[in-house]
């Protein structure tokens, strides 16, 4: 107990010296930022026992800002040499060091490629120290994806991601298809950070859809991420793979990016055996075919599944006044079947409440 009660005394003289220290700093950091005091060159001296605390501050407030203040706190980063002691940090046996190492390195972007140009004269009035532009720390990173603590792994990814140097999306893909602790929107989120330049890869780089098709159901869900409409057309090619998952991916994406001209090819959709594909049918029926799709999404409104009505029915609110008629036509229609009728007067509550009809 004596111990325990130690151990809290200090931690919490650390945090209340971690809050004194965040508060002067704060002070200091916009006079530094948007009171000249780059121009100066001078944030203020840093006690070397507190540089440790300095650098998480710095990397937390490194993701809030962009343009020329990004650049300018990413000079005093690098101007305080914090980032010699990476190397050693990614192989510390401390996860929290080695996560907090990998994510400096994509804060701070210390990978920058030396082809990248610098800035004219005249676009850069703060300090330039060419001298810093530096390499090879991605490549300290890659072996962090097979680190047994997930959540460094994740890190890990996410910094190679945001490089968007598609060197990595190889093994940062491979980590993603073997990655069972985070859910699939997460990992999706990872995969985002390398940008529209992904998708073109993963299309020249990926097996088959019918020998592995779990690549390309997050190669459509990319797309409709991006709102790439350049890869509508392999979008339509997987569409015609016989894998439920991989068609209810694509009709996701199809529906966001609401090419009507496409409404032919999903409207077969709309009377899969497969309750999902058919979920998914009919919304994109509704966002592609406008109101012409209504004699599609009646039939739909009496399928033995809910979610399948459900998504009809608010297919048709969405059509305005149009699929509002239909809705109701059914909802009165006393010899319509009972699940349609029931859910045309929910939806049609359900709209009301909101103030859509």
């Amino acid at each position: 107990m004596l111990v325990g009660a130690i151990l809290q005394v200090r931690r919490d003289r650390q945090n209340r010296h971690r809050i004194a220290c965040y508060q002067a700093w704060e002070v200091q950091l916009t006079d530094y930022l948007f009171k000249g005091g780059y121009e100066r060159g001078s944030f203020g001296p840093i006690p070397h026992a507190d540089r440790w605390l300095f650098r998480n501050f710095l990397a937390r407030y490194q993701s809030t800002l962009a343009g020329q203040e990004s650049e300018v706190l990413r000079q005093l980063y690098l101007g305080l040499d914090i980032h010699l002691s990476l190397p050693r940090r990614l192989r510390s046996r401390d996860p929290r060091v080695r996560a907090m190492a990998a994510q400096e390195i994509g804060a701070f972007r210390l990978d920058e490629l030396t082809g990248t140009p610098p800035p004219p004269v005249a676009d850069r009035p703060w300090r330039w120290n060419p001298g810093v532009r530096i390499e090879g720390y991605l490549n300290l990173v890659l072996p962090l994806l097979d680190d047994p603590v997930p959540y460094v792994a994740h890190v890990a990814a996410r910094t190679l991601t945001h490089s968007q140097d598609l060197r990595f999306a190889s093994p940062v893909l491979a980590w993603v298809m073997r990655e069972e602790v985070y859910q699939r929107e997460r990992l999706l989120r990872v995969l985002e950070g390398f940008g529209p330049s992904l998708l073109p890869w993963m299309k020249d780089h990926l097996e088959s859809p019918d020998q592995n098709p779990e690549p390309w159901i997050l190669f459509a869900l990319l797309v409709g991420s991006h709102r790439h409409r350049d890869s509508q057309p392999r979008l339509l090619w997987l569409l015609e793979v016989p894998h439920v998952n991989l068609r209810v991916s694509v009709l996701k994406s199809l529906i966001i990016l609401a090419d009507p001209t496409i409404y032919p090819k999903v409207l077969p959709f709309a009377s899969s055996p497969v309750w999902e594909i058919r979920t998914q049918a009919a919304r994109a029926l509704g966002v592609l075919g406008g109101p012409s799709a209504i004699p599609a999404l009646l039939p739909l409104l009496a399928d033995r599944v809910f979610e399948v009505r459900r998504n009809a029915a608010q297919s048709l609110v969405d059509l305005g006044r149009a699929g509002v008629s239909a809705l109701t036509w059914i909802a009165e229609d006393s010899s319509a079947d009972r699940f349609a009728r029931d859910i045309a007067r929910e939806r049609l509550e359900w709209a009301d409440e909101r103030g859509h009809l």
